[in-house]
């Protein structure tokens, strides 16, 4: 069994698993992906680097961990903010709006949590084992699947939908994020990106 090397650890209930990547997530959040080690981790949850090693291959299986760990929490902001979007009689209308409510949540996580989102779509070669870390792409498709149903996208437009509406609002996050674009332009640049979107994809 496995114990913590010193009181006041952030390890608890021998969930050290889930403990070290959230102290992953910390070190990620605070200090960038450089910042992220499989001794810092250790040291955060106080048991020594070979305890990881039972729970993680290497440092790159750890980082594919929290980077799926991360995709997940983008994809729950982005259900939340399309769940909590205003409600309109027209179908259209709806569809619409709860298509753009995910692309706010989605650049409102990069906005909150820069160093975070960087580490979502940084490449890995483990596997993670976290399920569901493509809550985010599957709420987009059935976005995608509204839009369509509502008569706004022709079959052969909802197909390449997805990936144009992602690369563009994930180009203006990515630019938030880095703060490439002052705050006081963020709303309007989003904005700009709906239209955009709107004029590619939409029937005229």
């Amino acid at each position: 069994m496995l114990t913590p090397q010193r009181k006041g650890s952030d390890y608890h209930h021998g969930d050290l698993r889930h403990a070290a990547i959230m102290a992953a997530r910390k070190l990620v959040a605070e200090h960038g992906i450089p910042g992220l080690g499989l001794r810092k981790v250790s040291e955060k949850v106080a048991v020594s680097p070979a305890a990881l090693y039972r729970h993680f291959e290497d440092l790159e299986q750890l980082r594919a961990e929290l980077s799926a760990q991360v995709r997940i929490e983008i994809g729950e902001l982005m259900v939340a903010k399309r769940d909590c979007a205003p409600k309109s009689k027209s179908r259209r209308r709806n569809a619409i709006v709860r298509f753009e409510a995910l692309g706010e949540g989605y650049v409102e996580y990069a906005k909150r949590n820069p160093r975070l989102f960087e580490i979502a779509f940084t490449f890995c070669d483990r596997d993670p084992s976290i399920k569901d870390a493509d809550l985010a792409h599957r709420a987009l498709e059935e976005s995608v699947y509204e839009l369509a149903e509502a008569g706004l996208l022709s079959s052969k437009t909802a197909e390449i939908a997805p990936m144009l509406a992602w690369s563009s609002v994930h180009g203006l996050a990515t630019l938030i994020a880095q703060e490439a674009i002052p705050a006081k332009e963020h709303a309007t640049s989003l904005q700009q990106i709906f239209q955009g979107v709107q004029l590619a994809l939409f029937k005229r």
